[in-house]
């Protein structure tokens, strides 16, 4: 039967044969079946009458349930049917009729035809179940050799101790000022053998404040340096 939607099923299935023939077999029951999404254009149920279709599924439910294998004599197996099918046995002899005519049921048994090529023998929950913890077994093979193989990378204490002595520097305050005594601007300049004179160099910077310009003088002996070249041109002078 081409029929019968795809993946319909809600729960976890029982193990059983299903066997399309009656007796060749007791069958435990299904919680569900395949059914396939092309059993809406199917050219066999679009022959019934809408309340046959329903009585089709419903022979389905009665197949996968194991009702109609559980080795019942036919006239009780037809009893139970007329039951779920909420009929009169008279009422399920006809729709049987009407079914077989279009194909999709075996008359005298009511076995939906074609039933073991649309319901495998994958559909086992055990089977799954089984494949399923195989699985997860390579899984956490995978997972476990994978953790095996990181390279642990020790930490670059080195630079990081750069780091940290760089911050120090960067957030260090800049060293205070301290005005020269002449005694010191004489020392230094005996050393550099200029003509610079320590008592004006003094006198002249405390009259500004120790400024140059505007801001506030940093390196007495740059300032030094700087006087020692602006009076070169004027001892040339002075010899010329």
């Amino acid at each position: 039967m081409r029929g019968m939607p795809e993946n319909t099923h809600t729960h976890a299935p029982e193990e059983g044969t299903g066997s399309d023939q009656p007796g060749e077999g007791w069958a435990m029951k299904k919680l569900w079946f395949r059914a396939y999404t092309e059993m809406v254009d199917d050219e066999k149920l679009r022959l019934l009458a809408f309340e046959d279709r329903w009585h089709f599924v419903a022979l389905l439910c009665c197949k996968s349930g194991g009702i109609l294998d559980d080795g019942s004599e036919p006239e009780l197996l037809r009893r139970k049917l007329a039951v779920k099918l909420g009929v009169q046995s008279r009422e399920l002899d006809e729709i049987a009729r009407r079914l077989a005519e279009v194909g999709l049921v075996d008359f005298d048994t009511l076995q939906p035809l074609n039933w073991g090529s649309r319901q495998f023998e994958s559909d086992s929950s055990a089977e799954r179940t089984k494949r399923y913890r195989e699985n997860l077994k390579k899984q956490e093979v995978k997972d476990t050799k994978r953790h095996c193989d990181v390279t642990v990378t020790p930490p670059e204490t080195d630079t990081e101790t750069d780091t940290e002595a760089d911050k120090k520097k960067i957030g260090a305050k800049p060293k205070r000022f301290v005005p020269p005594t002449p005694k010191e601007v004489q020392e230094y300049c005996e050393q550099r053998g200029n003509n610079v004179q320590p008592a004006k160099f003094c006198n002249f910077y405390e009259a500004k404040g120790w400024m140059v310009g505007k801001n506030k003088m940093k390196d007495w002996k740059a300032a030094v340096r700087t006087w020692e070249q602006s009076e070169q041109p004027t001892r040339k002078r002075k010899m010329l």
